[in-house]
């Protein structure tokens, strides 16, 4: 019971952000895939992918949250088709309950980033939720993303976790 109790203290609603952060790990260690996170890439190198809270920790591997507690999926990937010194992406997020209620369905999620990112900048790539209330428990929520490349349509990283 207690279990499912904690499974249930997750959101009614979700709030979705996109964010970039220049962060560099030092080392060049092999693909580190964590915290469940499935992920489909093509045509782009994914080297790690994790769940990080706020203050830039990483999230325990049974991913459960606190209500109000921000999720951070880091993405470190290359690969995305340069023009001009500048890289264009856009992100998508969706999040569904254990039964598929769907809370939040984003797309173009970097629509403000017009003039394209750095190349650095879209190495490593941050997509964040937040619950900030619950109204009926369920037993995960499954968060689904997409990143593609604007300028090359065959490139993409699409996954999901569940929190």
């Amino acid at each position: 019971m207690r279990g499912f109790f904690w499974r249930g203290i997750l959101m009614l609603i979700i709030l979705s952000s996109c964010e970039f952060s220049v962060k560099h790990t030092g080392s060049a260690e092999k693909s580190k895939i964590r915290n469940g996170i499935s992920i489909q890439a093509k045509g782009i190198n994914v080297e790690q992918a994790f769940l990080i809270t706020e203050d830039g920790n990483l999230l325990p591997e049974d991913n459960k949250v606190k209500v109000n507690q921000k999720v951070k999926l880091r993405l470190i990937a290359s690969g995305w088709t340069e023009k001009d010194g500048r890289i264009f992406i856009d992100a998508a997020e969706k999040v569904e309950t254990s039964d598929g209620t769907v809370f939040l369905n984003e797309k173009d999620l970097f629509r403000d980033y017009q003039d394209g990112l750095s190349p650095e900048d879209a190495k490593y790539i941050t997509l964040s939720v937040v619950i900030t209330q619950i109204d009926k428990l369920y037993d995960y929520y499954r968060v689904l993303f997409q990143v593609r490349d604007k300028s090359d349509e065959q490139k993409s990283v699409e996954g999901f976790y569940k929190i």
